[in-house]
């Protein structure tokens, strides 16, 4: 009887530790149960607003070290908010088991990209007078957030926009203006 028991507690034991991992992959989609199947609602202008859940990344941002970083002509919060998109945007795997040779892989890379062209953008403009500087680490202050808020969110709808953006003036646009962070 009491071996009976033991291997009973043991099964137990197994589908527990078995279902936790089904759990815990699911946990950020579970959070958010009817994201997954929200469209776009409209705003004042006609133009889509997207809507995504957001979190402070505060905590992330000041626990990257100054050494990690390189000076950015934006400032010190538009280093390190770069610093935390590229990795938690990017990793690295092998390209032949046993090679040492790794191969980068970007997760949404339509996002990533989007906000590597309205840098670039914004650097030009501030080079030729267009926009302050002010004004620009601002604007690309709210670029990252929306990028590091949405990594973990269904964004098909979204990237749909962004890939049918004509420059990246409309880029900005589009990640400043007609995106909303619910915290």
């Amino acid at each position: 009887m009491t071996n009976m028991k033991t291997i009973l507690n043991l099964l137990i034991v197994l589908v527990l530790l078995g279902t936790q991992r089904l759990i815990a992959q699911d946990a950020l989609v579970m959070a958010f149960p009817d994201e997954s199947n929200k469209q776009p609602v409209s705003n004042a202008t006609g133009k889509h607003l997207f809507e995504f859940m957001a979190s402070s990344k505060s905590f992330d941002i000041n626990a990257i070290s100054k050494e990690n970083v390189s000076e950015h002509f934006l400032g010190d919060l538009v280093s390190r908010k770069l610093y935390l998109m590229e990795t938690k945007y990017t990793y690295q795997v092998e390209m032949i088991p046993g090679n040492p040779q790794m191969k980068t892989v970007i997760r949404k890379p339509v996002i990533f990209e989007a906000v590597l062209k309205i840098e670039r953008y914004l650097k030009k403009s501030v080079k030729k007078g267009d926009i302050t500087v002010e004004k620009a680490a601002t604007d690309f202050n709210k670029v990252l957030d929306v990028a590091l808020n949405v990594l973990t969110a269904d964004t098909n709808i979204f990237e749909k926009a962004i890939s049918s953006a004509d420059d990246a003036s409309a880029l900005l646009n589009l990640l400043t203006n007609q995106v909303n962070l619910v915290f």
